[in-house]
């Protein structure tokens, strides 16, 4: 299978990079800056590339065929910020321009559909908590993917707290049940990953946590 990464320098994008080469994938990994990416192989390719100006490595990547794109772009949860939207609308336009028929992503557990009153409390709570910058960012995000032709998951995550890797986590693809809950960033690649070759899932938020 041949990935498209963008956050590949990032908390999640490190462990995608790991676990796709050991799945035997090959992946395309885009940075802003290609020293940060210390892992080599014959199955990695680094290209330059900024997710503000995607045009250019878009065009640069016009000859090669992907099955899938992963974007684990993420920001400062605490600061107003466009980065996760900014980062799917180039992502899109990068599965329209090089025909890319798979999208796979990270979102908020607020962007989820809520179970009961525990779910309808904490989503609203977290679109008042001083992460509801980040809040605003996954809903506007959110609101392209849902509009887009291209077939897309999204990992539904909460707290996403340093940790190790456990491959061990629930997978709600249903609604958030509310509640305070965590899971890692070499889970969150696990699940991503996984999903990429074993497509158990097709235009949904899938909840992730341990």
């Amino acid at each position: 299978m041949r990935i498209l990464l963008l956050g590949a320098t990032g908390r999640v994008g490190s462990h995608i990079i790991e676990y796709a080469l050991a799945a035997d994938h090959q992946i395309t990994a885009i940075a802003r800056n290609q020293s940060k990416i210390q892992v080599s192989s014959p199955d990695l390719t680094v290209v330059e590339g900024d997710i503000q100006r995607p045009q250019a490595w878009i065009d640069q990547l016009s000859s090669e065929t992907f099955d899938t794109l992963i974007n684990v772009v993420g920001g400062d949860v605490f600061k107003p910020s466009t980065v996760v939207t900014d980062s799917v609308r180039a992502a899109l336009a990068a599965t329209e321009q090089l025909s890319i028929g798979r999208y796979l992503g990270i979102t908020g557990v607020a962007e989820m559909p809520t179970c009961g009153l525990g779910g309808s409390i904490t989503a609203a709570l977290l679109r008042r908590s001083p992460i509801r910058h980040a809040v605003r960012d996954h809903d506007t995000a959110y609101a392209l993917v849902q509009q887009a032709a291209v077939d897309w998951v999204l990992a539904g995550c909460p707290y996403i707290r340093d940790g190790r890797h456990t491959a061990s986590y629930k997978m709600a693809p249903d609604c958030f049940p509310g509640g305070f809950k965590i899971i890692s960033p070499a889970d969150v690649a696990d699940f991503l990953v996984k999903e990429a070759s074993e497509r158990r899932y097709s235009r949904q938020i899938v909840g992730i946590w341990n």
